[in-house]
């Protein structure tokens, strides 16, 4: 007994049909496997996203904080020099009234 072509062409067919399914079915676990893991790695890249976002806020509020500092140590620097500056007046005021008052 021969067979045809058409005859191997079914059998090639059922062939790969039933490989089909049986890889179908043993690929399955890998396929939600690998569906889960996906998942994951979404919501790690969303959580990396948010954490980026953050650290650009806290850079810039970082930034505006060393601004507000160097405003404040200028402000207390020129308040020194001011009071440093009227000490030294009163001083001399000191001096000059008591010397106004020995000369009476």
């Amino acid at each position: 007994m021969t067979l045809t072509n058409d005859d191997l062409q079914a059998l090639a067919n059922l062939i790969d049909t039933s490989l089909d399914v049986k890889l179908d079915q043993k690929l399955q676990p890998v396929h939600n496997r690998l569906d889960k893991i996906e998942n994951r790695l979404d919501k790690v890249e969303g959580r990396l996203d948010k954490v980026e976002s953050e650290v650009s806020s806290l850079n810039s509020g970082q930034l505006e904080l060393k601004k507000g500092s160097r405003e404040i140590l200028k402000k207390v620097s020129e308040t020194y020099e001011l009071a440093l500056e009227a000490w030294g007046k009163s001083t001399e005021n000191r001096v000059w009234l008591e010397g106004k008052k020995l000369k009476l």
